[in-house]
């Protein structure tokens, strides 16, 4: 056919002259997006060993939402400084069907809007650095503020003794 108008070329080449002042920036912003979404090495929750509580019970829920001073420990404007609300729930730093155990120092007190946003999602490494960092201020000075997503011998231990006492009773 005569007189064919070609649209794609011009488009096309159009398009790439307007994103090649953005070349330089996509490299770097792939590999601080990917950094920054991977949890931190080591840090993560265990598969050696499931737990069988799902939710934060009796004594732990109480130590956890203690400790936070009744107040939520989400971050307000990317993890830096500390929501006002109050704290409604006590949740998983690394959740539990992602293999982080019920334990105190997995846990966290969350308003009931932090803790819908978070969901199920594993937390990257610079969000529980922020966390430890906000717990610095309000956590006793004799407290471990480290977020632990394993399960040791003393919570094993410490949750067969209070089975044992509810056993009793």
């Amino acid at each position: 056919m005569t007189g064919e108008v070609d649209l794609v070329g011009p488009l096309l080449s159009g398009l790439f002259g307007a994103l090649r002042p953005l070349l330089p920036w996509l490299i770097p912003l792939a590999i601080v997006s990917t950094v920054t979404s991977f949890p931190m090495p080591g840090r993560g929750p265990s598969t050696r060993r499931r737990d069988p509580w799902r939710g934060f019970k009796y004594g732990a829920r109480a130590t956890v939402l203690e400790r936070a001073g009744g107040r939520c420990e989400g971050g307000l404007l990317f993890g830096w400084g500390r929501c006002p609300a109050v704290a409604a729930e006590a949740d998983h730093v690394f959740p539990h069907s992602k293999g982080g155990p019920t334990v105190v120092s997995n846990g966290q007190a969350l308003c009931k809007d932090h803790n819908r946003r978070k969901r199920d999602m594993t937390p990257p490494w610079w969000y529980v650095l922020a966390l430890e960092k906000r717990r610095r201020a309000y956590f006793p000075a004799d407290e471990d503020v480290r977020v632990y997503a394993v399960m040791t011998e003393d919570d094993v231990a410490a949750r067969e003794r209070t089975r044992s006492r509810r056993r009793a009773q």
